[in-house]
Formats: structure tokens, sequence, C-alpha cells
């Protein structure tokens, strides 16, 4: 089969699937596209994005019930988590990259599977991702950048509300982590970024793309400046001065 007919089938079982109320069967579903062929990067963007944006539209028309789009967002998520040792093998295929994203929703956003999706895409990558994901404190935020190193904080918001929240937590990280770059995304910016497009990001391979170069070109900087200082055939510090200094 093509990736275009695995697409296709695989966004037709969900969405038959969804309107029989069948977990089991959206997750298999999810399953056997990946053992049919498709890569992980069509599963995310070309058919679990998509399908999930498809079951919140139909929420907010309320043309589907809370308990019908918990029930078939468990089936995703759950599928999803089982494919996460495919992650992990893709990861180990490519090269590192010296960066730490960590990935929050803030408080009171419980919807995080799109932010999920989001941080498998950058371990695929090389990045060393911390998820932490949905109804995070701020304080927690930070706590966590602090102690995990991390450069990058990527946040998620649903609706209209979580992204009005979302100006205060941004305000809020920019104080604490003055350093560290935010990006923002989710279903909440899929129609405006009016007012946010410093922060929300359209393309996620872009993103990747953009901060494995910047990442790169880090890490031969702080290698030339290492090998000039061992060019210099002394110590930064001279060594009596070190002990003078304990």
């Amino acid at each position: 089969m093509t990736d275009e007919s695995i697409t296709s089938e695989l966004l037709t079982r969900l969405e038959r699937c969804m309107e029989t109320h069948d977990r089991e069967q959206a997750v298999g579903a999810i399953l056997d596209a990946v053992e049919a062929g498709s890569s992980m990067e069509d599963l995310y963007s070309r058919v679990l994005e998509p399908f999930l944006k498809m079951v919140g539209r139909r929420w907010q028309e309320r043309r589907t019930t809370v308990w019908e789009e918990h029930l078939i967002v468990g089936a995703v998520r759950t599928a999803v988590e089982a494919l996460y040792p495919r992650v992990l093998e893709r990861k180990a295929e490519v090269e590192p990259v010296p960066l730490t994203v960590a990935f929050f929703c803030p408080p009171e956003e419980t919807h995080d599977i799109g932010l999920r999706m989001l941080a498998d895409r950058f371990d695929m990558r090389g990045f060393r991702t911390v998820y932490v994901g949905a109804m995070t404190p701020v304080v927690q935020m930070v706590d966590c950048v602090r102690t995990t190193g991390a450069s990058v904080i990527c946040l998620s918001a649903s609706t209209h509300y979580q992204r009005s929240a979302l100006h205060e937590v941004v305000a809020r990280l920019h104080e604490s982590l003055p350093q560290v770059r935010i990006v923002v995304g989710g279903p909440a910016f899929a129609h405006s970024d009016r007012g946010w497009e410093q922060y929300v990001v359209h393309s996620v391979e872009s993103l990747l793309d953009k901060l494995v170069e910047e990442a790169q070109a880090g890490a031969v900087a702080a290698a030339a400046a290492q090998g000039s200082a061992a060019g210099a055939g002394k110590p930064l510090v001279p060594a009596d001065e070190e002990r003078s200094d304990a």
C-alpha cells in the first residue's frame, strides 16, 4: 500500500470507530497503519493531528459529546504511548542534538495529546525532551527548566480561554527565565496567531530544522572556544591561584 492509501484508510477507520465508540478498533487501526509502513511523521501530521482537530471541531459544534470525545482521544493516546518504543528506536539512529526542550500545558489545560506527539517529533530528531504535559503550575515549569537545563519551552492551548490565560503564563516565564525560548501552539491558534506572532510556529519541521542548526552552530562555537583555550598552552586560571581560592 502507498502512504497515501494508508493515510486515507486510517482516517476512514478512525472516523468509523468514533461513530461506533470502538476503542479497541481505533487503537488497532493506528498500530496496523504503522505495521503497514506508515512513517511516524506521516501518522502524526497527516492522520492523528487532523483527526483530533476534527474531533474537537465536532465537539464545539455539539455534534460530539464530552464522553465520546474523551473515549476516542483516549484511544489515540493509548496508541501513541504504545508506539513510543519506535520513537526511541528512531532517536537512537540519529545524531544527538545538544539541546533540551520542555513541554507543558498551562494550569487548567487538560488536553495534551497534541503536545505529546510534538515531543515525540523532537525525540525522533535527537533532542533531549522533558515531557511534563497537562495542568502544570508555572512555578513547577520554572523549577523543571532550571533543574533540567532546558533552553526551549513548548506550550499548548486548546481553547480560546486557555489562549487568553497563556498571556500571564508566558509573562511569568519570561520574568523567571529570560534566556529561555518559548514556543506556543495547539488548536487555540488554528485560525489566527494575532498577538502571538513571535511565539507561534506553524511548521514543526521548520522549527526542528532551525533548532538543530542553531544547536550545531553553538556546539561548533563552543568547541572552537575550548580549542583556543587549550592552544594557549596554559590553564585559564593558574594552578596556584586555584589553590589559593579554595
